[in-house]
């Protein structure tokens, strides 16, 4: 551990001799990590060397790490469903982001994951990411030193090249286990380090689970799969375990905070944004935003980083105030990973509502969604309203959305018009307060929002129908329903409201 002269601040140095290091241009690949910068990654702040060592510079936690804090949990402490959810998710969005820019990980575990404090509400950092591209590019030092169950079985096989960050996904599935039930996969309970689940023995795998939700288990097995069929990690954060940290119904949803309000609004535009489009967007123009997505897309995961997203937007509006303001509503998950439907949401919103005009004109903010809903209501009426009446129906709006645009955008976004439309009263003019309440409590069904399917991998998802009847609140708080142990919850339990 460093102290900076300068700031003061604490760091933390990682040896490394140059007898270890075989290729000659680690140190200049080193200090490019210094670009990989994401609030829960730990940032390489330097890189140093002399004639026999390389020293790598990180920023300290002083929280200690995953592995330290779990192994201090006591058999009568657990953790909420809600802070292994909120944990993970953390992990998942540092591994979106060095992803994106192809920098991976590989040999992940609990004790690469720091924490920022000893408190509550202690965030996650992922230390050492990218370091094994450089200093094990073979994986020899992963595949010669203990065996660590949280290390995807391709990179201690050797059999297949490692390419991509699949490796990483399963780690982060291991972990997940590791969270939910008190050992990593493959392990009997009690045969890993630190805190168990229960003190009862378990039979079997499926007990070990009976005190978590459906979904949190399907979350875990969505990623110990092989490597070619491992989800991306801008896909796992679509996952409904993942979204019911910023749910769009229940409670948490009608809350009276700043938090609720604004995906309340957000969710709103975004909505709105989905029946424009077809209204709006000629058809040739969405095929273009669809090439030029899918271009941007090498994956083919479906997603592309919220950089990637604004950089495509501006080659179709070149103000870049109004293009990043309208990711930022569209983003109502904050998951910093865009797909085709938000793509043109985001696009309608900065091309329709705060670009006022021709490039370089004054642009026409604010550019908050509490703002830009009203903006958006006038125009839903203007679009489908009919001229001789300005009341608007079901009927006029399902007319309207019969063009060439809609049809591509449901065979290609993900979008599902009937379904967003049935919410709708089909009996009685529809007015702004009407349309607002029945939009929000529809919850984006009908959307990528509200949808939970991504992959066939199975057949039968217990969260298909996600947020068209699960309560992910409830769910979370029923987790221990069954349980003869009383616990009580870990005093490093987080709220996310």
């Amino acid at each position: 551990m460093l102290k900076d002269k300068e700031t003061g601040n604490l760091k933390t140095c990682k040896t490394v001799p140059k007898t270890d290091v075989t290729s000659s241009s680690a140190v200049s690949r080193l200090k490019g990590l210094k670009e990989l910068q994401h609030p829960h990654i730990c940032h390489v702040t330097d890189v140093l060397e002399d004639k026999s060592s390389i020293y790598i510079i990180s920023d300290f936690c002083n929280g200690g790490d995953l592995q330290d804090w779990m192994e201090r949990l006591d058999e009568a402490n657990w953790l909420q469903e809600q802070t292994c959810a909120a944990y993970v998710r953390q992990l998942a969005l540092a591994l979106a982001h060095s992803h994106a820019a192809q920098a991976y990980h590989r040999d992940m575990r609990p004790s690469s994951l720091l924490l920022t404090s000893k408190l509550p509400d202690a965030q996650i950092k992922v230390s050492d990411m990218g370091l094994a591209q450089v200093l094990d590019a073979d994986n020899r030092i992963v595949q010669t030193g203990p065996a660590n169950p949280y290390t995807a079985p391709e990179v201690l096989s050797g059999r297949d090249p490692v390419r991509n960050g699949a490796a990483d996904m399963w780690s982060l599935g291991a972990i997940a286990h590791r969270l939910l039930v008190g050992h990593a996969p493959g392990q009997r309970q009690g045969e890993s380090s630190g805190w168990s689940f229960t003190a009862r023995s378990r039979s079997s795998n499926d007990e070990a689970w009976a005190e978590r939700s459906a979904i949190s288990r399907d979350f875990v097995q969505r990623l110990l799969r092989s490597a070619d069929e491992r989800p991306t990690a801008a896909k796992m954060l679509q996952h409904p375990w993942l979204k019911g940290l910023t749910p769009l119904s229940g409670v948490n949803w009608r809350a009276d905070n700043d938090t609720a309000r604004d995906i309340r609004h957000k969710t709103l535009c975004y909505t709105l944004a989905v029946l424009l489009v077809p209204a709006l967007v000629p058809f040739r123009d969405f095929e273009q935003l669809r090439i030029a997505f899918h271009q941007s897309d090498p994956d083919h995961d479906g997603f592309v980083p919220k950089k990637v997203g604004q950089r495509l937007l501006l080659t179709r509006c070149n103000l870049t105030k109004a293009v990043d303001a309208a990711v930022s509503i569209v983003d109502v998950g904050r998951t910093d990973v865009l797909d085709l439907c938000a793509a043109a949401c985001a696009d309608l919103i900065a091309r329709e509502f705060f670009a006022a005009g021709p490039t370089g004109s004054p642009l026409a903010g604010p550019f908050r969604a509490t703002d830009l809903a009203p903006r958006m209501l006038k125009r839903f009426f203007e679009v489908f309203g009919d001229r001789r009446q300005p009341a608007v129906n079901a009927a006029n709006v399902r007319s309207r959305l019969r063009t060439a645009t809609a049809r591509d955008v449901e065979l290609h976004a993900n979008v599902r018009y009937d379904e967003l439309l049935d919410c709708l009263p089909e009996d009685r003019a529809i007015d702004s307060q009407l349309l607002t309440t029945q939009l929000s409590s529809n919850a984006g069904r009908g959307t990528p929002l509200g949808d939970g399917e991504m992959s066939p991998l199975k057949t039968e998802s217990p969260w298909s129908n996600t947020f068209g009847g699960l309560d992910m609140i409830n769910i979370f708080q029923s987790c221990a329903v069954g349980s003869s142990v009383k616990r009580e919850e870990s005093p490093h339990s987080v709220r996310i409201f």
